[in-house]
């Protein structure tokens, strides 16, 4: 006698608590991988700093002093390379250097050559935060007609508010570790000590609040007599903390001179000993500006 056997499946309510029980789950693992994504980004980030830290320490020994915030050409309203140009050999970089001709050429005229066109409008690794959010590669701010590369690190000018080189006479707005043309400071003129002067900070392309852009860049300036400019100048190569980190306020220009994270809650920092700290966007403002100061003597908050 031949019997049917029942056949069974899924009804429609229960695929329905299946799906929903899928996406409950999603729900709960996104959140947790979207901050693991983001602590390997802060480990990476940590990293290209603490190498550049290694860098600046390696030219310190070379040459006595650290790099200066930029070399002055002649005439100085020309082109100049920067600090992070000329730390390229400590960063296992010397074929760039050697091609580009760094301070053999001006900025200028290595712009001109085949080597500079097809180098200086890269983004190296060395100086780009995994965080940072670029839609380019190169930024508007060209020389000989080539496209600076962007960075997202610029060095520690002083409290600002904005990038001021201390041959023009800030004194005291200019106390960081990178404030000169030409003369770079060296231990000894780290008063307050290496481990309490921030050396290097994050200054990313572009906040999601605000419109306009940001040009860090890692091979010089577009023009070195301009040393507090809102466009370009000294803060194409150094920052401050005239205002505090990740500063909201779009409508103030001066926002080009600051230090800025999509990490959230605060921005990574490489100290003058070589250590590099996560500060909070919350830190007490006076705090945060003596980090910038290298020998204001002031007594440092917690941070």
């Amino acid at each position: 006698m031949y019997s049917k056997s029942n056949r069974t499946g899924f009804t429609l309510v229960e695929l329905l608590v299946v799906i929903a029980i899928i996406g409950v789950l999603i729900a709960l693992l996104l959140p947790a991988v979207q901050q693991a994504r983001e602590a390997a980004r802060r480990m990476s980030c940590s990293n290209n700093q603490k190498q550049l830290g290694l860098a600046l320490h390696n030219y310190h020994d070379t040459h006595g002093t650290f790099p200066p915030m930029i070399i002055l050409p002649d005439p100085a309203t020309t082109p100049a390379w920067g600090w992070s140009a000329l730390v390229l050999p400590m960063l296992e970089q010397g074929n760039i250097h050697e091609s580009l001709q760094v301070g053999r050429l001006s900025l200028t005229a290595s712009a001109a050559t085949t080597e500079g066109q097809t180098i200086l409008n890269q983004s190296l690794d060395a100086f780009k935060c995994p965080s940072d959010a670029r839609s380019v590669e190169a930024s508007p701010r060209s020389v000989s007609g080539v496209a600076l590369g962007l960075s997202s690190y610029p060095g520690v000018n002083g409290i600002g508010p904005r990038a001021y080189y201390r041959d023009q006479g800030n004194q005291v707005n200019a106390a960081g570790i990178f404030n000169e043309r030409n003369k770079g400071c060296g231990f000894r003129d780290i008063t307050d000590g290496s481990s309490n002067t921030m050396m290097i900070g994050e200054r990313h392309y572009k906040l999601p609040y605000n419109t306009n852009d940001t040009y860090t860049l890692w091979a010089g300036t577009t023009n070195a007599s301009m040393h507090d400019s809102g466009y370009y100048g000294s803060m194409e190569v150094a920052g401050t903390t005239g205002y505090p980190m990740n500063e909201v306020d779009a409508t103030n220009w001066q926002f080009r001179h600051w230090f800025s994270s999509l990490h959230p809650g605060g921005a990574m920092f490489a100290f003058g000993d070589g250590s590099v700290h996560f500060l909070s966007e919350t830190i007490d403002q006076t705090t945060y500006r003596n980090l910038a100061n290298r020998y204001d003597g002031q007594t440092l908050g917690e941070y």
